[in-house]
């Protein structure tokens, strides 16, 4: 087939033909702490450079999971101005007053009033290609929200994700109803304070957990119900303070007891109080440390390499998959094939250095937060694209360059004489740098995975972000001595005013559906702020993050979902498989 940018392939095809396992020094050797210095490149990664037809990049595969991590923020939502023509209200967004970008308020943004191709731009071959689309960048507005689901409802506080009802300060929760302060909930209903949580009913404070029904405090536990404080558990009912049971029910820090027992254990917990629980926790944490951990937590993957994997096939380096294959240094690829260095894509193929690419992409580059889009290259917030290059909030366009429109051959001219380009300055092989995110780096997951400071970030390119403002007004603020120990003590009034931070001194509210779910899970009022809970969450299994350790049966080099730093009894998966399951 005759190649629609013969320049380009010309100058590419040599060097992928030449190509052979070789040692490459990362960009950023010895400026943090996290860079992993000289770097291989693998018969494995040639094998997919080629495919994806790119040249070998110049950053180490953590580097590289850091470029992207800075586009993804922790759901923090600020109150600041709509920038948008004649717009002078206040909206609520994921972006913070310092973003160095126009921001517009999302329905306006998608809206008709909105041209995207008012803001087109010629190409200038005497500048550097990715400083003009730094340019555009700085011109072009974004959403307030990076993606939102116009259909779902009374979810004005919540990011990303589909088909949600009555989602309060949520983000990435597909068919969902009912659910607070909780990150990438699926087909679950009635969900508080919890992340990664599938096919579940009335849950608080979980992790990774498919299944449950009335649970709270659950770690990687499948199919329970009536439960508290579970760590790897399956198939479990009316249990407490149990880890890595399975089949079993009537369970109290793993031990067996007789029904009459267990109720009567139970009638000595309640009413649960924020003292109790905390003591809970801490007995619920020394158990784990003491039993056999799934250090990778894969299951049912073969030839697979890193963490979180879940019925794969030959995906290497990753973290976090479900029904992937054929993908290799990405994190969080779910029913994706044959892509390289990605983060969060569903349903698509054929990706190399994207953020957020989903929903039956195919063949994209260098790009973020864009659905629904094939053979495309730098584009950002698009929906329904072919053919785009370089190209911001287009929507069901195609043959687009610098949002300006093309004929098919003029776009396929122009975009071969850009690549050609890029490849010729050595800017092709790395996509988008720090100063291309909307998101500062210091409230991404970024940050939670691989910290930096300040200075660092600065350097690198991006941006810092201040606290948001509290809006507490004259409302009373009350300390948490002032917070009743349980559930049973709250009356309504605490709606009426805000509880302060014991952590970072913030004033937080309680909705009324959040307090109801409180009393219907006889559980004490929280009293650190959702923003505080939702990042510690984040902290226990980062995206993006993963640990070498070693068996302590076998003593093989293994992944590890866990810092070994944390003193858990980390096992292979073979290991762990046989003494526990």
């Amino acid at each position: 087939m005759q190649s629609k940018t013969p320049q380009f392939d010309a100058l590419l095809d040599p060097i992928l033909e030449s190509l052979i396992p070789h040692t490459r020094t990362c960009t950023w050797k010895g400026k943090h702490e996290h860079c992993e210095g000289d770097f291989e490149i693998t018969n494995e990664d040639i094998e997919f450079l080629r495919m994806l037809r790119v040249p070998p990049p110049s950053f180490c595969p953590t580097c590289r999971r850091m470029r992207r991590l800075v586009h993804m923020g922790m759901l923090r939502l600020f109150k600041r101005d709509c920038m948008a023509p004649e717009h002078a209200e206040k909206m609520i967004s994921t972006f913070p007053p310092d973003c160095p970008f126009p921001i517009y308020d999302y329905k306006y943004f998608i809206g008709d009033a909105f041209d995207p191709l008012s803001f087109g731009m010629e190409y200038d071959p005497a500048q550097s290609p990715l400083s003009q689309l730094l340019t555009l960048r700085k011109q072009f507005p974004l959403p307030s929200f990076l993606n939102r689901d116009l259909a779902s409802t009374n979810s004005d506080y919540s990011s990303g994700g589909r088909n949600t009802k009555n989602a309060y300060y949520a983000g990435g929760c597909f068919e969902c109803e009912d659910v607070w302060y909780t990150n990438f909930a699926n087909k679950s209903k009635v969900v508080m304070d919890s992340r990664t949580i599938r096919n579940s009913d009335h849950v608080y404070g979980s992790q990774l957990c498919d299944h449950l029904f009335r649970v709270s405090f659950a770690y990687f536990s499948n199919n329970c119900l009536n439960s508290m404080f579970l760590f790897d558990c399956h198939n479990c009912q009316d249990c407490f303070g149990c880890v890595n049971l399975r089949n079993k029910k009537y369970c109290v820090w793993n031990e067996q007891l007789s029904k009459e027992a267990y109720e009567q254990f139970l009638q000595s917990v309640y009413p649960l109080s924020r003292t109790t629980v905390a003591e809970y926790e801490k007995k619920f944490w020394g158990l784990v440390r003491t039993l056999p951990m799934n250090a990778s937590h894969n299951v049912g993957s073969q030839n697979v390499s890193g963490v979180g994997i879940v019925n794969s096939k030959d995906v290497h380096d990753i973290v976090d998959a479900v029904k992937a294959e054929h993908v290799r240094h990405a994190d969080s690829p779910l029913g994706h094939h044959d892509s390289m260095d990605l983060l969060f894509s569903g349903g698509s193929d054929h990706l190399y250095g994207t953020t957020n690419i989903g929903s039956s992409s195919s063949w994209v580059k260098f790009s973020v937060s864009s659905k629904y889009c094939t053979d495309s290259e730098y584009i950002f917030n698009c929906k329904n694209v072919s053919y785009c290059f370089m190209c911001f909030g287009l929507q069901g366009k195609s043959c687009c360059v610098f949002n300006k429109q093309y004929d098919e051959k003029e776009y396929f001219t122009l975009v071969d004489t850009i690549k050609t380009a890029l490849l010729e300055q050595g800017e092709y092989a790395d996509g988008l740098g720090m100063e291309f995110s909307a998101q500062a780096y210091n409230i991404s997951l970024g940050q939670i995975a691989y910290p930096l400071t300040d200075a660092a970030i600065r350097e690198f390119g991006g941006y810092v972000a201040g606290e948001a403002e509290s809006n507490a007004g004259d409302i009373a603020v009350l300390a948490k001595d002032e917070i009743p120990e349980t559930i049973d003590a709250v009356s309504d009034d605490i709606l009426n005013g805000t509880i302060r931070c014991e952590e970072t001194g913030k004033p937080f509210r309680i909705v009324p559906t959040e307090l109801a779910f409180y009393r219907d899970m006889k559980l004490p009022l929280p009293t650190r702020h959702p923003q505080v809970r939702m990042e510690e969450r984040m902290h226990m299994a980062p995206t993006g993050k993963k640990y070498t350790s070693t068996c302590a049966k076998c003593g093989k080099t293994i992944d590890s979902l866990f810092d070994p730093k944390e003193k858990y009894l980390l096992y292979c998966e073979r290991c762990y498989q046989l003494e526990v399951v």
